[in-house]
């Protein structure tokens, strides 16, 4: 239930953003549970791209699992990684699990608008 109303919550905030500050540069932002470490550096959430793909790129502090519509990406510490991403005009939510084998799990939306 907590799950369903984070990612509600996040939908609503997403389709909130305005279009010009949802295509500027991405800022890093950080998840943290336990002692896995998770940065997001690009997209942003809300990004609005022209591109029918866009492209996950971060890193993680240890060796990790990173979940993303359906696929599994095993993802070395402190290596950064990108992962394509196939997208759908219009808002694309993206449903993000990373964890690693210490059982620390980080879940999140993305939304990414796909507009040609």
């Amino acid at each position: 239930m907590r799950l369903l109303s984070t990612l509600i919550l996040l939908s609503l905030l997403a389709a909130c953003t305005p279009p010009e500050a949802a295509t500027q540069e991405a800022t890093p932002v950080r998840f943290v549970s336990g002692g896995l470490v998770f940065s997001l550096e690009s997209p942003a959430d809300g990004a609005v791209v022209a591109e029918p793909q866009a492209v996950l790129r971060g890193t993680v502090n240890v060796e990790a699992v990173l979940s993303l519509d359906g696929e599994i990406y095993l993802l070395s510490a402190g290596q950064p990684f990108a992962v394509p991403v196939a997208l759908l005009e219009g808002p694309n939510a993206l449903g993000i699990v990373v964890s690693d084998y210490e059982g620390n799990v980080i879940e999140f939306v993305l939304t990414v608008i796909y507009e040609p």
